[in-house]
């Protein structure tokens, strides 16, 4: 008796089918395209109902769970959006009879994963024209913004003004100064480095000496410390304008000038851990969203192949 085996992938039929091609860009596209649109849907609802529960006022969760919850709910999108797309493209291809045993199931795996390429090229062109967009829109806002904060004659950078809280604590008041303040409000102001002015003038040059210092202190942070000579100006302008000793002036300068640079650090430490996380969140999301739509291929050939042998000839 003589065993028999017969395989699907060595029926050839006869006509044209061996001039096909085993894969199909129409399928792969249209497969990408559900998978975006699914995982678009899947990212909506977790956003509502993330912002659901978000409270400005901290009576729900904390920032950081949020933001872990984001993650895997973005990683869950992906993997349902792609699985959905790699599904349908594999169940849309049509099988190849080339002759070639054993290929159909990496065909359906390869038609899956050209889902999840198209679509994360697709993606990427996106992120990257609303990055360039909000950029753009970020730099005429900046610039507007810039024009009427020049207009009033204050200092328009953008790290200036997030140096101003320290400007404020070089120039605040020691203990006497605030108690003598209302004795000495129609007394003659004392000079400083710059000059002596008039009551009336005295804003002015108020404003011009606070721009200064903080160009002096956006400069010690990018250096990472600041110089003898600016240190001793600046403690003296600050004992000339407090009434602080010159000793206790230099202190403040020094403390200032510390608190100013962990402050800097720490927004540096928070930016690159920030990118880090979305790094490997979007790499998380991207892998499960590729096995997803790959294996999704394989069960959408299979699937098909299944229903093709079971029907009537």
């Amino acid at each position: 008796m003589t065993d028999m085996i017969i395989e699907r992938d060595v029926v050839v039929p006869a006509g044209n089918h061996a001039t096909k091609t085993p894969f199909s860009w129409s399928a792969a596209i249209a497969g990408a395209f559900a998978a975006l649109a699914v995982t678009f849907i899947a990212v909506a609802l977790g956003s509502g109902i993330g912002l659901s529960f978000a409270s400005p006022y901290g009576s729900g969760p904390s920032a950081t769970s949020l933001t872990v919850i984001a993650a895997v709910w973005l990683v869950m999108a992906q993997a349902l959006g792609f699985a959905t797309g790699g599904y349908l493209a594999g169940r849309l291809r049509s099988p190849a009879y080339d002759g070639v045993i054993g290929e159909t199931t990496f065909r359906d795996a390869a038609q899956g994963f050209m889902v999840w390429a198209l679509g994360a090229v697709i993606m990427g062109a996106a992120l990257v024209g609303l990055g360039y967009f909000a950029a753009s829109t970020t730099a005429r806002v900046a610039q507007g913004a810039a024009t009427a904060v020049a207009a009033r004659g204050e200092p328009a950078n953008a790290s200036a003004a997030a140096t101003d809280y320290f400007v404020d604590l070089l120039f605040r008041p020691g203990p006497a100064s605030a108690t003598n303040n209302a004795t000495s409000a129609n007394a003659p102001q004392p000079s400083d480095t710059v000059g002596t002015a008039a009551a009336g003038a005295q804003p002015a040059l108020r404003a011009e000496t606070r721009a200064e210092a903080t160009r002096v202190l956006l400069r010690s942070i990018a250096q990472g410390k600041l110089d003898d000579s600016d240190r001793a100006y600046l403690a003296q302008v600050v004992s000339a304008r407090t009434g602080l000793p010159p000793d206790e002036a230099q202190r403040r300068v020094t403390e200032v000038e510390g608190k100013a640079r962990e402050a800097a650090k720490e927004t540096a430490d928070k930016a690159a851990k920030a990118g880090a996380y979305f790094s490997f969140w979007t790499f998380m999301s991207l892998l499960f969203g590729g096995a997803a739509a790959t294996l999704a291929g394989m069960l959408g050939g299979q699937l098909r192949d299944a229903e093709g042998r079971l029907a009537p000839r």
